[in-house]
């Protein structure tokens, strides 16, 4: 058994460099609650929970009361948590992923699943990542593109989906693909923002461009229209916004709606949720790309460690294995990690000098306190199935 001497979780709002523009608004912060869990032998494990912008303060304040809930959980009552906090929506589900992560960076199996193997996935475990461009107008498009192609990524993902007509979308896709030759991968993030008609016209105008996919074209949780609209483009749709839990990718992939499956651990449930939606679109032969909800360096470690551990897929329409949304954390004013991820060449993987878990990090505890603070601690407990 692993004892622990506590659980912390502290909240924090950690800027974004610059205000970050998407289809559904502008990001200007990140709201997280980092969890601690504190082994007696004075090694910890630590996961993030994030929420969906759309959340709004109600779900905050959810979040807010599960995670004051961990100080009076009872031990006893240890093997339903994880089950109860799927009744809690997005929030617990968050939530769950934060602590599942944490269990998993101590070595403690969760749910069946063993440990991640190592310590830290090391630069001969790295993964692909794409470099995302936000909204910009064509020529500065080009100048970011190709800025991010100099330094090594090739695989690079638009957001759109902002614009009024159809014609400034393929202005922007043709000025990137301008930019950066035939080669390099070019991805388009909608983050549901057309009708099924509206899509249709857009992908059939920028079709010629040789998109990789199209992330969440459409609106809603609509398998069948999703279909449909897979039916007549022949742009790959991904689907992303739609990706909440196992029995949703089971309805996607039962529609035929899908050739690929953007998974944000921390809005299905975490790495054991992750790991089973992998293997399910596995046997469609539909790979899946892990992302971010734009985490701290916590939350896209947990990303690396789910991407690197993601079962190959044969048959599929992407590169095997795909580049994956985790190259976020500059985006923000602090990644919260002593040493950070180290991004090179198109690749990602954790420090030189890992910490003692499975995830390979450190918390830079200083940079905690100055954008949070704590919200509870827990007596002493057991870990179950250590």
């Amino acid at each position: 058994m692993t004892t622990l001497t506590g659980i912390h979780v502290h909240k924090v709002r950690v800027p974004f460099l610059r205000p970050f523009a998407t289809a559904t608004g502008m990001w200007f912060a990140r709201e997280a609650w980092i969890v601690r869990l504190v082994a007696a032998d004075g090694r910890e494990g630590v996961g993030e929970a994030v929420l969906e912008p759309a959340g709004g303060q109600a779900a905050s304040s959810v979040l807010d009361w599960l995670a004051e809930g961990l100080s009076a959980a009872d031990v006893g009552d240890w093997p339903d948590a994880p089950r109860s906090l799927e009744e809690h929506g997005s929030p617990g589900r968050a939530l769950r992923a934060a602590l599942d992560t944490a269990w998993l960076d101590l070595g403690v199996a969760v749910g069946g699943v063993a440990p991640w193997a190592s310590s830290a996935p090391g630069p001969g475990a790295a993964v692909g990542v794409n470099a995302t461009l936000p909204l910009l107008d064509p020529r500065a498009l080009a100048e970011a593109a190709a800025q991010a192609v100099a330094v090594g990524f090739r695989t690079l993902k638009l957001k759109a989906g902002a614009e009024r007509e159809t014609d400034v979308l393929v202005d922007r896709v043709r000025s990137l693909r301008s930019a950066v030759g035939p080669e390099i991968r070019l991805r388009l993030d909608v983050n549901g923002a057309w009708d099924l008609e509206t899509a249709t016209e857009r992908l059939e105008a920028v079709e010629r461009f040789r998109l990789e996919y199209v992330e969440q074209p459409l609106a809603g949780d609509d398998p069948a229209a999703l279909a449909e609209l897979r039916r007549r483009v022949g742009v790959p749709v991904a689907a992303d916004e739609a990706v909440t839990s196992l029995r949703a990718v089971r309805q996607l992939l039962d529609a035929d709606a899908v050739d690929v499956l953007v998974v944000k651990p921390v809005r299905v449930g975490g790495p054991i949720a992750t790991a089973e939606i992998a293997a399910v679109a596995a046997e469609h032969g539909v790979p899946v790309v892990v992302s971010t909800l734009f985490e701290t360096g916590v939350g896209i470690a947990a990303g690396l460690a789910a991407a690197a551990a993601l079962p190959p897929v044969r048959g599929g329409r992407l590169a095997s294995p795909p580049d994956h949304g985790l190259a976020t954390a500059g985006l923000l004013e602090h990644d919260l990690l002593a040493d950070g991820l180290v991004l090179g060449g198109g690749r990602l993987w954790t420090p030189a000098e890992p910490g003692s878990g499975r995830l390979g990090i450190r918390l830079d505890t200083a940079a905690v306190a100055r954008y949070g603070s704590d919200r509870t601690q827990s007596p002493t407990w057991e870990a179950w199935g250590a």
